[in-house]
């Protein structure tokens, strides 16, 4: 009986696992659960002249 309740444990976090990895990887957006993005794709679009911008190597 013990072990019964450690299966059912075991497999009911296997499924949480699954559930989480499917909705951390935008699989339940359709239905409108979606983690929020840590992206911020407007800051590119307010850099003003990104491409006169050069980045050097300080001298020793």
């Amino acid at each position: 009986m013990r072990h019964l309740k450690l299966r059912w444990f075991v497999l009911i976090l296997m499924i949480l696992n699954a559930f989480f990895y499917i909705w951390r990887e935008g699989g339940l957006e359709g239905w409108g659960f979606a983690p929020h993005s840590a992206r911020e794709p407007e800051r590119k679009l307010n850099q003003i002249q990104p491409e006169n911008i050069i980045i050097t190597r300080n001298p020793p």
